[in-house]
């Protein structure tokens, strides 16, 4: 059930970062207002993403899911269907707080997903939301480029998405996720994701953050960059927010395999050296002759996908192993989407000064960072996880060593 959902979700984020550059043909948004615009998006997660946690922990993640995805649908619905810019930035802060809460949700009911398998679930999932990106995007774009009117396509995928997740979160059985209450030898076990605002959970977030900001480069920035860059036609723009989410789900459908047989500070390390490669390309895609500009950018988001593709799974998978609890996580999940949802604006604002070919540099010098300082945080991150089990269902209670004379007549061990 959660990983259908995951793949639900996918499809409705499909029609928001697929839609992009259709709404900015259709209202010229600009990179100023389409900063503004997903500046209003991240204020609207940021807001939302704590108190999800909270209310996650008190009634249930399956209760936050069922009030923010159909709300989520309908909102990007009424965007879809808008024809100014003031509007569409209006309600795109309160789609944020619906995304924020999503996220908050997802993310809970996965790391309990995966700490019930006892083995690694949580990459897989992502490859479904990655394959209903893909599949919504493509879809999307095929009807475009087929004369289909954006003004009826939009709200039509956005309600057709909301209506599936609406069915699947209603199937969600109700019930509280994360610490079970007497789980106290584990708290003391795993100092680190027991206590709020530490730096264990931090330089988790910061992880996942940068990783985030590569991943909303690309889901807000690459149609952009592909139609008013390039010189592509919109439907090319959607195409290539496809290509970046394909090469993602093939390596999250082998990213379970993977975290079984490579250390996550390697394969952390690997990932942000892909990316980078990509994000090279990505820059040198406006200065190439006219007629490979496309296909060298194309080639950059699919690395770019394919090296981001496990630095969450890594992160909230290990995370989940300690048994921390959603307003924990919450924080965890704050800092790293943050990071997607703030780093387009940041963008945005670089671009119009610089341009947005230039202000790709962001991301591109993110990667390096990102393959310096995650091994280490990583490899701190995973180190609590390591005490027990990953199926370990409540940790034993400590136990104070037998000091009878003699063991066999001790009342204890009798």
């Amino acid at each position: 059930m959660i990983t259908a959902l995951h793949g639900g979700v996918g499809m409705l984020v499909a029609v928001w970062g697929a839609g992009l550059p259709v709404l900015d043909a259709r209202v010229d948004l600009g990179p100023t207002r389409l900063g503004f615009l997903l500046l209003a998006l991240a204020l609207g997660a940021a807001i939302a993403m704590p108190l999800a946690g909270h209310l996650a922990h008190r009634w249930s993640d399956a209760a936050v899911l069922r009030v923010a995805l159909p709300t989520a649908a309908l909102l990007l619905a009424a965007i879809g269907a808008m024809r100014a810019a003031e509007p569409i930035i209006a309600l795109a802060g309160v789609f944020g707080l619906c995304c924020g809460a999503i996220n908050v949700g997802l993310t809970s009911r996965a790391t309990a997903a995966e700490r019930a398998a006892g083995r690694p679930v949580i990459a897989r999932m992502h490859g479904f939301w990655t394959l209903g990106a893909v599949l919504g995007s493509s879809a999307l774009a095929t009807a475009l480029r087929a004369g289909g009117a954006s003004l009826l396509l939009l709200p039509a995928a956005a309600l057709s998405a909301g209506a599936i997740l609406t069915l699947l979160a209603l199937r969600l059985p109700v019930g509280r996720t994360g610490t079970d209450p007497g789980d106290t030898a584990d708290q003391d076990a795993s100092p680190g994701p027991t206590r709020a605002a530490n730096p264990v959970l931090l330089g988790a977030g910061a992880v996942a953050a940068a990783a985030f900001v590569v991943e909303g480069a690309a889901t807000d920035w690459a149609g952009i960059h592909t139609t008013r860059v390039l010189g592509a036609e919109p439907a090319a723009g959607a195409t290539m927010y496809a290509v970046f989410f394909a090469a993602m789900t093939a390596v999250r459908f082998a990213g379970d395999r993977l975290r079984d047989i490579v250390a996550a500070p390697i394969l952390v390390a690997a990932a942000a050296g892909v990316t980078m490669l990509g994000f090279v390309l990505v820059l040198l895609s406006p200065v190439v002759p006219e007629e490979s500009r496309v296909v060298v950018a194309t080639g950059g988001w699919a690395l770019a996908g394919a090296g981001t593709a496990l630095v969450w799974p890594i992160v909230i998978g290990s995370l989940g192993a300690t048994r921390i609890d959603p307003r924990r996580l919450s924080l965890v999940t704050t800092i790293g989407y943050l990071g997607g949802f703030v780093g387009p604006v940041l963008i945005g604002g670089l671009a119009a000064g610089v341009g947005l070919a230039g202000a790709m540099v962001l991301p591109a010098v993110l990667t390096v960072l990102l393959a310096v300082a995650a091994p280490p945080l990583v490899s701190r991150l995973l180190r609590p996880a390591q005490t027990r089990p990953l199926s370990s269902p409540i940790a034993t209670p400590r136990r104070t060593p037998c000091t009878h004379p003699s063991r066999s007549t001790c009342p204890k061990h009798a």
